[in-house]
């Protein structure tokens, strides 16, 4: 299951239900700032041996006394390196297993600002949490351990004053006597609380804007093949994405249309303010249709191959291989109907990604000049990091003052997206060489933007 799965995440990405959409030109109005941010200090890259070698950073965050807690994959084994405000080793901690406080299957990784850090191990269905020195401190079960909701979580950031995360979820799929549910469509922000107990407490915090209907298709396990025809209309291009960060207060600041409109919540059911600037989207034309199509095609193809290449069945029974082909042939003429067929939002989405520091700021990037790069983005972006390769560059990041006032416009030539923010201004970046070795670069923020 888990590789057709992985060519059905490719699916979505290239219908832009997970990264996003494209473009707005730099506009006459942008008020110009310059990067030179001071480096503190960086760790790793191709010539590290010891505990500073990383293999794949996909997580990495700021406590509150600006230690940077470093999450790195290896195969199938997670670590996590803690630095302290220097660069130095604090504590070095993560075991595999499924005992307590061992780990399972790591989702997401972030840092309490108390101290230590909370997983999300999808494998043990339950938020994991460990001290600053890396000991293990207690479990909280996901509250819906049937499907659970963050065993698909997107995005999850730690409230700054602690004792809560907020997520929100992809696609969920759901696996019970024979039959799979795939489900689309939520668009919200939880609030989960940590406090003490033994279930997690979750609530709805803000509601994004739906582009379309949730939408949910059920199908025999051994045959995904008639899932897409079942979600039908379910996926469009250039489907805005929800983005969102946390403010100072237990606020969160997020993105979910086509517009530059930035809403600001502070509590459930609070009216959300809104912050942006008079940048408009761009209709969705004719000709960016065809070639959408044409790009989405020849990214699903290189996935089909990339996902099914080295699937041999030589050795199976002759029945066998005859079900299991058909069963692929099947899924991927699906895949390739809805490619097709997908419809199309009315607009180019402005905004790509949102962050925000300690002290309240909004840092709000935009898409590049090109609208079809959401569709090279068929597969992940490390922390901190930029696809590579030609248009990487190409974007701009909008600085806002914690009550919406517009401070300025870096563009990506001069700094990407930090992976990480800190206090006092402390801002972290993945950098990886043409071997793919990571580097961590841990800069400081001038005043004015942080």
């Amino acid at each position: 299951m888990r590789l057709r799965c992985a060519v059905f995440a490719t699916l979505l990405a290239a219908c832009g239900g997970e990264t996003g959409g494209a473009p707005a030109p730099s506009s006459s109005e942008d008020r110009p700032l310059e990067a030179g941010f001071e480096e503190v200090y960086r760790i790793g890259g191709i010539e590290a041996e010891g505990w500073d070698s990383f293999t794949e950073i996909p997580d990495l965050d700021f406590d509150a006394r600006g230690y940077l807690y470093i999450r790195d994959d290896a195969a199938s084994s997670t670590r996590i390196v803690v630095l302290d405000g220097l660069g130095i080793l604090a504590a070095e901690f993560g075991r595999m297993g499924d005992g307590p406080g061992e780990l399972r299957q790591v989702g997401h990784m972030v840092a309490r600002p108390e101290g230590g850090v909370v997983i999300v191990d999808d494998g043990h269905g339950a938020y994991l949490l460990f001290g600053p020195d890396g000991s293990f401190e207690r479990a909280i079960r996901f509250a819906n351990t049937g499907a659970s909701q963050t065993a698909s979580a997107e995005t999850v950031r730690a409230a700054r004053e602690g004792g809560a995360l907020f997520l929100t979820l992809g696609p969920a799929a759901r696996f019970s006597g024979g039959e799979a549910s795939v489900a689309t469509g939520d668009r919200t922000i939880y609030r989960v609380s940590l406090d003490e107990g033994e279930e997690a407490a979750t609530v709805p915090f803000a509601e994004g804007w739906e582009a379309r209907p949730e939408r949910q298709a059920t199908f025999q396990a051994d045959d995904p093949s008639t899932m897409f025809g079942a979600l039908g209309d379910a996926f469009a291009y250039f489907e805005p994405s929800l983005v969102f960060d946390v403010l100072p207060g237990g606020a969160v600041a997020y993105s979910d249309s086509s517009a530059y409109a930035v809403k600001i919540q502070t509590a459930v059911g609070a009216p959300a303010h809104v912050v942006g600037r008079p940048l408009h989207p761009e209709p969705v034309t004719e000709r960016v249709r065809e070639r959408a199509r044409a790009r989405a095609l020849e990214a699903l193809e290189s996935s089909i191959q990339m996902q099914f290449n080295g699937t041999s069945l030589d050795d199976a029974p002759a029945a066998v291989r005859e079900e299991v082909g058909a069963m692929m042939e099947g899924m991927v003429a699906g895949m390739r109907d809805m490619v097709e067929n997908a419809g199309f939002m009315p607009e180019v989405p402005l905004v790509r990604d949102l962050r925000t520091t300690w002290e309240g700021k909004i840092w709000v990037q935009r898409w590049g000049s090109d609208p079809l790069e959401q569709i090279q983005l068929a597969g992940g972006e490390p922390a901190g990091g930029e696809p590579q390769g030609e248009g990487a560059a190409e974007g701009w990041i909008d600085v806002f003052a914690p009550e919406g006032g517009y401070v300025g416009t870096f563009s990506l030539e001069e700094t990407l997206m930090p992976g990480a923010f800190g206090p006092g201004g402390l801002v972290a970046f993945v950098e990886t060489d043409e071997f793919d070795v990571p580097t961590v670069i841990v800069k400081r923020l001038p005043e004015a933007v942080r």
